[in-house]
């Protein structure tokens, strides 16, 4: 007897439904799944299968433009948009928004009507030097105060030794970018449009030794000073201490770079030796300091800083850092709420440093660090168990904003030519220091009230002379 034939099976087709890793939304899932049933009733619901699709096969047209799926989304908190809600009412992105606007009486008084208009038609008008000096008298107020308290009198018919034109001539120093002394002496007795531009009215010559001992006056006041600038700026919302940035930048001094045998130290007993790699084939090095501090995202002005010797590494100087100028924060309204830094002060105990004084450490960390590592979309690394998982998803846009301090760093360099102090000590450090970080205050400062934005970090700003 034949054998009896079999008869095949009926092979049922199985139908592939594709989900996006693009879908980080409760709604992109659930239109999905209902389209996925509607065409699903009529067959088992074992014939269904569901593949995930590589990004660059997805079709080009999408009717809205999603974030990929990130490996954090593990709650169903993390699919909403309440977390980037609550990160933008702590920080607004973009970074920069408008300053509180000046009355334009404040002004009329102290500027004449050509400038005025200048600034308000022209905007290849950038100002004068005398304009920082005009529009904040706070600098005249101080520092006259000051000599008042110190009982300093100058001899007769020197008004350049006064304490507030010394500073004056030390900002314009700063400004105009004149690296040494000597020949910035030389400058200011034979520039008689310098001396008219600051108001001096003395014919008298300034010697470099006079200059130097009333700087030194000067310079065991700028902190205090600096404050009051600081304060002006809140007030104008050109500081909103919501988030500091961190770095260093090095400056040399007026040292050999040689050590003594006999004492083991340079010429400078403050000053250390500094190595960096730049590049591939490029190394910074020298002889000299390095500053330190804070600036604030919102306009990239500097909040707090210092100068240590250019030996010490990034781990000390950001700890010691933020230990000063968490104190110097007379207010709890100016602790900001995070602080972010570059991988160089990587470590577990700045990290926990920054978390003891209630701030969220945003500090990068390296490829090879070992722990709960969160990796950008970008690549740079965080260490996730230090930063609460509301910010995990915008890392990456956060991160973006440390640019600010770079190009700080560069205004300084580039723009007014503080590469290298003039003479040496970590007391003359410091005030090469706060010289270029007022000077930054007074600028933005007097760009906001002539109410020309885009000078407020500029440092071609309100350098030329008016005669």
């Amino acid at each position: 007897m034949k054998g009896i034939r079999k008869i095949p099976e009926k092979v049922k087709n199985i139908k592939t439904r594709i989900l996006s890793i693009f879908q980080t939304r409760l709604t992109d899932f659930s239109g999905k799944i209902i389209r996925i049933i509607r065409k699903c009733q009529e067959i088992v619901c074992g014939n269904v299968q569901i593949l995930f699709k590589e990004p660059n096969q997805i079709q080009k047209k999408r009717h809205q433009k999603n974030h990929p799926i990130s490996i954090y989304q593990t709650r169903l908190t993390d699919f909403l948009d309440d977390a980037i809600s609550f990160v933008k009412r702590k920080i607004r992105l973009p970074y920069k928004t408008k300053p509180v606007k000046v009355n334009e009486e404040y002004i009329t008084d102290k500027l004449p009507d050509d400038q005025r208009t200048a600034f308000k038609e022209y905007i290849n008008f950038h100002g004068y030097l005398g304009n920082l000096f005009t529009l904040n008298p706070s600098l005249d107020n101080y520092f006259m105060n000051l000599q008042l308290k110190s009982g300093y009198e100058p001899q007769q018919d020197c008004d350049f030794l006064n304490l507030n034109n010394i500073f004056k001539l030390e900002v314009a120093r700063c400004k105009l970018g004149r690296p040494h002394f000597n020949s910035w002496i030389d400058e200011i007795n034979f520039n008689e449009s310098l001396r008219a531009e600051l108001g001096i009215e003395s014919k008298l010559k300034l010697n470099e030794r006079s200059y130097k001992r009333n700087l030194e006056i000067v310079s065991s006041s700028l902190n205090e000073y600096a404050d009051v600038l600081k304060q002006e700026c809140r007030d104008l919302n050109l500081i909103r201490d919501k988030l500091w940035i961190w770095d260093r930048r090095f400056f040399e001094c007026n040292c050999s770079g040689i050590k003594d045998k006999q004492t083991g130290k340079f010429s400078d007993p403050d000053a250390g030796h500094y190595v960096k790699k730049t590049g591939k084939y490029s190394v910074l090095t020298g002889t000299g300091y390095t500053d330190t501090g804070f600036v604030d995202h919102l306009w990239g002005l500097p909040v707090y800083w210092g100068a240590v010797g250019a030996n010490k590494n990034d781990n000390t100087i950001f700890k010691e850092t933020v230990i000063d100028g968490i104190k110097c924060i007379k207010s709890p309204a100016k602790k900001p709420i995070l602080i972010m830094s570059d991988a160089g002060p990587d470590s577990h105990d700045s990290n926990k440093l920054v978390l003891e004084y209630g701030i969220i450490p945003v500090i990068a960390a390296r490829e090879n660090s070992v722990g709960e590592i969160i990796k950008t979309d970008e690549g740079d690394c965080f260490r996730g168990e230090y930063i609460p998982r509301e910010y995990h998803r915008i890392l990456g846009r956060l991160y973006d904003l440390r640019t600010i301090i770079e190009r700080k760093n560069s205004n300084e360099v580039v723009g007014y030519n503080r590469s290298e102090m003039p003479n040496r000590g970590i007391d003359w450090a410091r005030c090469f220091v706060s010289v270029s970080n007022i000077t930054a205050l007074l600028t933005a400062l007097t760009a906001c009230k002539v109410g020309r934005y885009d000078l407020i970090r500029a440092p071609s700003a309100f350098r030329r002379l008016s005669v």
